[in-house]
Formats: C-alpha cells, sequence, structure tokens
C-alpha cells in the first residue's frame, strides 16, 4: 500500500507568521536561548514541518533569483544545515521533510522543537553556524538521535539592528535507519532550562578551545 505523501512546496510565511504558529517557551534566567514548540495544531489550524523549516530557511520573501538547495527549495537565510541522526543515511531535505509530516500519526503532540542561539557583533556569522552545527551533532544526531536543520540569520543584512542568529530546527521524533520512532522526552515546555544550560557550557567550551587555538 502506497503512503500519502504531503506536498514540501508551501506558501511563504514571514517571521512574523511564522512565530504564530510556535509556542514560545521562557522561563527566568533563560534568556540566551530561545526555546519554541511547534505542535500539529495551532489556532485552529494545522501546521507542518516543512512549512516551518521552509520559513526558516527563507527569512526574506524569495524572489525568482533566489538560490535553491540541490532538492530546490529556496534559500533566503545567509547558510544552513542538515544534521541527520546517527545512522540516517543520506537524503534530500524535501524528501526527508515530506516523509516525516507523512508519518505524522493522530495522537502525536509534537511535531518540532526551536533552539535559538544568538551571536554577537564581533563573531564572524560562519563561526556561529559551525557552532550551532556541531552541538547539534554532538548533543542532537549524536547524544538523541535527532535530526535538525540549522538555518543561520543575519538580520543586518537587511539594515536590522537584531544580531545575528541560528534557529536549530529538531523534528520532534527521534529518527533511525529504520525510520521514526517515538517523540523525544527533553522536547516539552518545561524543558527550557535543560537547553539553555547544556548550550551554555558547550559554547564555554567551544570558546576555550577557539581560544587556544
Amino acid at each position: 500500500m502506497k503512503t500519502k505523501k504531503t506536498a514540501v512546496t508551501t506558501t511563504w510565511q514571514s517571521p512574523a507568521q511564522v512565530m504564530d504558529t510556535l509556542f514560545d517557551v521562557r522561563e527566568p534566567g533563560c534568556d540566551g536561548v530561545g526555546f519554541a514548540l511547534l505542535r500539529p495544531r495551532a489556532k485552529q489550524k494545522a501546521n507542518s514541518v516543512a512549512a516551518l523549516i521552509g520559513a526558516k530557511l527563507s527569512p526574506i520573501k524569495p524572489a525568482g533569483s533566489t538560490p535553491t538547495t540541490a532538492c530546490g527549495m529556496p534559500v533566503t537565510a545567509r547558510d544552513h544545515r542538515v544534521v541527520l541522526a546517527r545512522g540516517v543515511a543520506d537524503t534530500a531535505l524535501t524528501r526527508l521533510l515530506d516523509d516525516y509530516d507523512a508519518a505524522v500519526r493522530p495522537h502525536q503532540r509534537l511535531l518540532a522543537a526551536v533552539i535559538t542561539v544568538r551571536g554577537d557583533e564581533d563573531m564572524p556569522a560562519h563561526d556561529l553556524l559551525d557552532m550551532a552545527a556541531t552541538y547539534a551533532t554532538i548533543h542532537l544526531a549524536r547524544g538523541r538521535r535527532l535530526t535538525s536543520v540549522v538555518a543561520l540569520h543575519t538580520p543586518g543584512d537587511e539594515l536590522s539592528r537584531a544580531l545575528p542568529h541560528a534557529h536549530i530546527c529538531i523534528l520532534a521524533r527521534q529518527h533511525a535507519p529504520s525510520g521514526w520512532l517515538a517523540e523525544h522526552e527533553d522536547l516539552t515546555d518545561t524543558a527550557h532550562g535543560l537547553w539553555a544550560e547544556e548550550w551554555a557550557a558547550f559554547r564555554a567550551g567551544w570558546e576555550r578551545i577557539a581560544a587556544a587555538a
């Protein structure tokens, strides 16, 4: 029996529209890291991971000349990385998102989480992307068997005063060579402190290594 596939191509959403689909979790003392959850439905509308990640890859509305990924997704973010869980075979991003959204179960509580980490004016943008992608490789892909997409945003390119930042978009279900497994227990609305503490420790270690190089 063939599984019905969902379409990855979605209407462009502005950053404000994307935030409106997310449940933004904030705990006192965790301001250094953003944490938000994407549920299957919000405000009576169905959500999808394809729409979320498509929006994070294109914070600025794509035009006819906009570059695309090898599989055809438009990208107006400065850069991005796909970080697959350990053991998972290489796959095109469109195929990955299509398969994930097609596998959503009626009783599934969570589609994805977004961890936002910030750089500063003195950090090259590529260093921020490298740091976020390395964190995702160690703590998500290896440590938790979670697949993620890291999108690097540099608002200064569009004359914004906002600092460079990276969104780590995490698919909520653990990812194995055999397919999609259960939702990870660390992706809850009470886990902001856990992620903030883990990121702070990782970043401190990263900066020590950089200073010693």
